[in-house]
């Protein structure tokens, strides 16, 4: 946390969320509205989302990295009154971490990472060097295409999401496919099913809980269909992560367990989960509301998964929202 700025306990207490308009951002709208009296203000770059629903006020805003985005937001926290500003995608991470914005946002309560450190876990080649330094496991990654052993996996070195990230079957892919794809990292593919751990850090970067679900389905990235797993013990991996001190905020982290058990971290993101959030929160670890609550200065107790959620399965469906010219 940047700021020594206390919330009145007198008021409700306003909450911003930036791109609010995708599945994360609507997930956490709809919470915030059933379990709190938090009044949530959303922005996105398109009016075309169902988020009139659910928040108080909507605003259609730039994109973040267009040169007026911090004035406008600074315009809707002054207008608001704004409390807390919850950044939702890895986009707004970079630009809401950085300490010239946080000093621009004074008076406004944001945890993130401090900007170098979220670079070093955002960045999949740094965050993979990074992890194997502090004793955690990740793929292998081809230098070269003389390394390379096929299937393998080709993806951007920052992106958001599993947007072009693609399995490599030959050389008539990697051709392709390396240059379709700026700025790539070639990795290792690793069989074997994928574990999500949900994750909440405070600002000293002491870990207050974490939830293992695997992904039985994925649509975009996202799980669409998920089980909790909490018979995985991801103790020593926590362990590591508070070491380093710079861990903050929510985070999640992708891995596989391979053939020796040892467990391969192959994805960190320093943002809500995009897909399984739902069914963390479900199993009694409300990642969205401690964040406020730490925020707020109240005490937080460390969360510990129960026996009885192990197995609990979430199955995400589409549904349809309905909107005129004149809305």
């Amino acid at each position: 946390m940047k700021s020594d700025y206390t919330i009145s306990k007198k008021k409700n207490i306003k909450v911003l969320l930036t791109s609010a308009g995708g599945l994360t951002g609507v997930f956490l709208s709809k919470h915030y509205k059933k379990t709190s009296d938090y009044q949530i203000i959303g922005v996105d770059m398109s009016e075309i989302n169902p988020l009139k629903k659910w928040v108080d006020v909507f605003y259609k805003v730039p994109s973040v990295k267009d040169d007026n985005f911090l004035s406008i937001i600074k315009d809707i926290i002054h207008k608001e009154e704004i409390d807390i500003l919850v950044p939702v995608s890895s986009y707004d991470i970079d630009f809401f971490s950085r300490s010239s914005t946080q000093i621009e946002l004074k008076g406004t309560k944001i945890l993130t990472m401090d900007y170098n450190d979220h670079i070093k876990l955002h960045d999949k080649k740094l965050c993979y060097k990074y992890l194997e330094n502090i004793g955690i496991s990740t793929p292998s990654i081809y230098a070269n295409k003389s390394e390379i052993q096929y299937p393998c996996i080709i993806k951007p070195r920052r992106s958001s999401g599993s947007k072009n990230t693609v399995i490599l079957y030959d050389d008539t892919d990697y051709k392709y496919w390396s240059k379709k794809i700026q700025d790539n990292i070639i990795i290792q593919y690793l069989e074997g099913s994928e574990f999500t751990v949900d994750c909440l850090f405070d600002e000293f970067g002491k870990c207050l809980g974490a939830n293992v679900r695997e992904r039985l389905k994925t649509t975009g990235g996202g799980a669409t269909v998920a089980r909790i797993n909490n018979s995985i013990r991801i103790d020593e991996i926590i362990e590591k992560l508070e070491n380093t001190k710079m861990v903050k905020g929510p985070i999640n982290f992708q891995f596989k367990i391979l053939p020796n058990n040892e467990l391969c971290v192959f994805d960190f993101n320093t943002r809500f989960a995009s897909g399984g959030l739902a069914l963390t929160v479900e199993s009694g670890f409300d990642i969205p509301n401690l964040l406020v609550q730490m925020l707020k200065g109240d005490r937080v107790k460390k969360w510990k998964s129960k026996p009885e959620n192990n197995g609990l399965t979430m199955v995400r469906y589409y549904d349809e929202y309905f909107m005129y010219d004149n809305e």
